[in-house]
């Protein structure tokens, strides 16, 4: 589908990548901020530690999300502009791995899209039909937020248990493990580790978005609970109701993104953190037990050989 004619997201959407080994991309078009702008993400597994970068390009992104390079205005990668007047030169060039602490968003701006409503505020003749219709929007927004901050404290739990499970697997080898594994897996470990970490690093930050972003006083919850109980409860009607329905919607729309972050981050230090390092500890075990075992029949059978000798 072209870009134009997409609707608004509500929630992250998952977009085939035309020729990519990376295979699909995370998007969400059209955001209430920037509604000539399609947020696109690239997922985890696509820039693996150790590994080669899988050839994703600009082309392929801009294919994925419907739009023209010509249409294209305005381009951030990981937060930092990209000058599209040299956009054709870089479209077939693979996108960077993601730096420590950067954003992970790809920002495309387009243009021939439908004008954005400038007004703020419902018309003086608005109808009380209108009226209802923008209140019970608030209201499907506001009860949607609560069920995903339900979900969310689900979820935060799940994430710091998940993160003492990867902290405490996260260890040397002890030197009975050292000397009777064999170098590979060693190095597995060693590789291993480098996941634990980097799953212990993703699990610490969105707990800790969380705890301070907008499940928190932090985050203008309080705002959201007030202006409920005193605009959109009682149904009483102001000027800029239009745009206070826009922050319940985009309030929303934060938590669900949030409970996608989460959710990634939870599943990819399930399988690419702790599973792949139970699985070298695994193995590191299995070669303790046998050097045990045989040492243990090079001890039973001593008496044996010394009695023949004798």
């Amino acid at each position: 589908m072209y870009f134009a004619a997409r609707p608004a997201s509500t929630t992250w959407e998952q977009l085939p990548l035309p020729g990519s080994a990376a295979g699909c991309c995370w998007a969400w078009f059209k955001p209430p901020t920037a509604p000539d702008c399609v947020v696109l993400r690239l997922p985890e597994q696509t820039f693996p530690p150790g590994h080669e970068v899988p050839p994703v390009t600009a082309r392929q992104l801009l294919q994925a999300a419907g739009i023209d390079p010509g249409h294209v205005t305005g381009w951030t990668v990981y937060g930092t502009p990209v000058d599209v007047r040299g956009l054709a030169a870089v479209l077939d060039l693979p996108i960077p791995p993601l730096a420590a602490a950067a954003e992970p968003e790809i920002c495309v701006y387009a243009a021939g899209l439908p004008p954005r409503p400038a007004a703020n505020v419902l018309p003086p003749a608005a109808s009380g039909g209108e009226l209802s219709h923008v209140f019970d929007q608030i209201d499907t927004d506001w009860t949607l937020s609560l069920l995903l901050e339900k979900h969310l404290v689900l979820l935060r739990k799940q994430l710091s248990g998940m993160l003492t499970r990867v902290t405490t697997l996260d260890r040397d080898l002890s030197p009975e493990e050292r000397m009777h594994g064999d170098r590979q897996a060693k190095n597995d470990w060693q590789e291993a580790r480098r996941w634990l970490k980097d799953s212990a690093a993703k699990l610490v930050r969105y707990i800790k978005e969380h705890d301070t972003g907008e499940t928190s006083n932090a985050g203008k919850r309080e705002w959201f609970h007030s202006t409920y109980d005193q605009i959109v409860l009682p149904r009483r009607p102001v000027d800029n109701l239009l745009q206070i329905q826009r922050n319940f919607e985009s309030h929303r729309k934060r938590l669900q993104i949030l409970q996608t972050n989460m959710t990634t981050a939870l599943q990819f230090a399930g399988s690419d953190g702790e599973r792949r390092a139970q699985q070298v500890l695994e193995r590191v075990a299995r070669s303790v037990r046998d050097s045990r075992a045989k040492a243990r029949g090079r001890r039973e059978n001593e008496p044996i050989r010394k009695k023949h000798l004798d």
